[in-house]
């Protein structure tokens, strides 16, 4: 098991057990809410149409590029050298 799984994983339980953490997925984030220091304190998503606001602390993932492997990706562009591995 990869650390990367096995963290997501965790995440998972935590979010389906308590209401520490939300994870919210197929959405678009168009905003960082800042407090006056600059700090980021929430987001505002679009999802589905809708628009939405979470505060707290805010974790952004993209869902990853490794496994596209197509000649015009952000791997081959970036890093060719990586293009041999599994993702």
């Amino acid at each position: 098991m990869t650390i990367t799984y096995a963290l997501i994983q965790s995440f998972e339980q935590i979010a389906e057990r308590s209401n520490k953490a939300r994870i919210v997925t197929k959405a678009e984030v168009f905003q960082l809410l800042t407090n006056p220091e600059g700090v980021c304190v929430g987001v505002k998503y679009r999802k589905a149409g809708h628009e939405f606001q979470e505060h707290g602390p805010v974790i952004l993932a993209t869902g990853g590029f490794g496994a596209d492997f197509t000649a015009n990706s952000l791997l081959a562009q970036h890093r060719p050298d990586l293009m041999h591995l599994p993702t």
